[in-house]
């Protein structure tokens, strides 16, 4: 295996600057506790780029003592008390995976050490602050705390999908407020590999995607669809395949649309390789009339980038954050670039301007007997109340939890 690291975030133990071609970013060994300069790229639209500065950091555990196992973030947000709380997970080689939650009262400046939730495991999904210091995520249960998630007393079953098989999630839930600043209703994204005893022979056949509803804060869910225009055929080498979705991340744009993110599976053409998840991609779809029916899937990304969050900046623009397990384009690979990236909206979602992306984190790595590993993965960005965004992803190769503070 051979692995260049290419951030100032993930503290490998360099202490030079790297330079590569079309790659920047300080290596340190400086492993203390803080925001530390970094610097992202974006396009400039010419096919050239223009650095930005940035922040970041990389958590582990302990803060003060070695670290043992490794550690991936599912969630993030900021409360109306002014903290940020983290949602992850711990896993010791050979064992599951503890869920655990960390918080920071400083902008992230700082972190609280990370603590297991008392009878949770598993991977903390659809994190959602409710107001009011309560907030939800998914596991399981769907767990629900209302102290700012120092405790976690309340659960209940994740009721399956119409299609009588379960619900899965990974992305952002929609949550929408009334006059009041109360929780009025959420929505969010599920999928499943069809009805029980018909599942069929994922990846072969699609992913079902399915959007549903919540008035009651996610303990009940109702006025579930399957959005049709979610399904396409692909033919290849002579068969047909019908292609669907999975996860998938929501925002209310501006002008009332609801904009939906959603990991597409992978084309028809890798499907006699590796069947590895790092082909699948990320589409864009639009409801115009609050999610009865949306517009066929914008392809944004065919292969390689997955993972999505949406969020609503206050001028209206919509950001899309994703991780880069693949960096694919025009249906070849084009570096062995690893990462995160996000792209800007400035039209409720119907246009993305892919010619200024940011790269938010990045580095080099092949695998020369598996090339088609992305040792990167899941990600979950959140609006800071000063205007920044706080994206958290995964870089496995560190085994810790990267979070990057950034501006569009």
């Amino acid at each position: 295996m051979s692995y260049l690291p290419q951030s100032v975030c993930h503290g490998m133990l360099i202490a030079a600057l790297l330079v590569l071609p079309g790659v920047v970013g300080l290596a340190q060994s400086d492993q203390s506790l803080g925001w530390k300069p970094h610097l992202i790229r974006q396009g400039d639209g010419q096919g050239g780029w223009v650095t930005k500065s940035a922040q970041c950091q990389c958590l582990k555990q302990s803060f003060w003592g070695p670290s043992k196992g490794s550690w991936s973030v599912f969630g993030v947000a900021q409360m109306d008390n002014g903290e940020i709380v983290l949602l992850g997970t711990h896993t010791l080689e050979g064992s599951g995976e503890d869920t655990v939650i960390a918080f920071s009262s400083d902008q992230g400046e700082s972190w609280s050490e990370f603590q297991s939730i008392a009878g949770i495991t598993g991977r903390p999904m659809m994190l959602a602050y409710l107001g009011g210091g309560n907030l939800t995520f998914v596991t399981d249960k769907r767990y629900f705390s209302h102290d700012y998630g120092r405790t976690w007393t309340e659960s209940v079953p994740v009721p399956p999908a119409g299609n009588g098989s379960f619900w899965a999630v990974e992305g952002n839930p929609l949550v929408e407020y009334d006059a009041q600043g109360n929780v009025s209703r959420m929505a969010e994204i599920g999928f499943n590999f069809g009805p029980p005893g018909a599942e069929g022979n994922w990846p072969e056949d699609p992913s079902y995607g399915f959007i549903r509803w919540s008035y009651d804060g996610g303990h009940t869910w109702t006025d579930e669809v399957e959005p049709q225009e979610w399904y396409w055929q692909e033919t290849y080498e002579g068969k047909t395949y019908t292609r669907g979705v999975s996860e998938g991340a929501l925002v209310r744009a501006a002008n009332g649309w609801l904009v939906a993110a959603l990991r597409t599976d992978m084309s028809a053409r890798y499907l006699k390789g590796p069947n590895a998840d790092h082909y699948e991609g990320t589409g864009i779809s639009i409801s115009r009339d609050d999610g009865r029916t949306w517009s066929p899937i914008n392809m944004l990304f065919a292969a390689g980038r997955m993972h999505a969050n949406l969020l609503r900046m206050p001028n209206g623009d919509l950001v899309l954050t994703v991780t880069v397990r693949q960096d694919i384009e025009h249906g070849k690979l084009a570096s062995y670039r690893r990462g995160c990236e996000a792209v800007i909206s400035h039209d409720n979602g119907l246009t993305w301007d892919l010619g200024h992306k940011y790269i938010l984190d990045e580095w080099e790595f092949l695998d020369r007997d598996k090339p088609y590993l992305g040792p990167c993965g899941h990600l979950y960005s959140a609006l800071l109340d000063d205007g920044s965004i706080l994206t958290a992803h995964n870089n496995y190769l560190s085994k810790g939890i990267t979070l990057i503070r950034w501006r569009p």
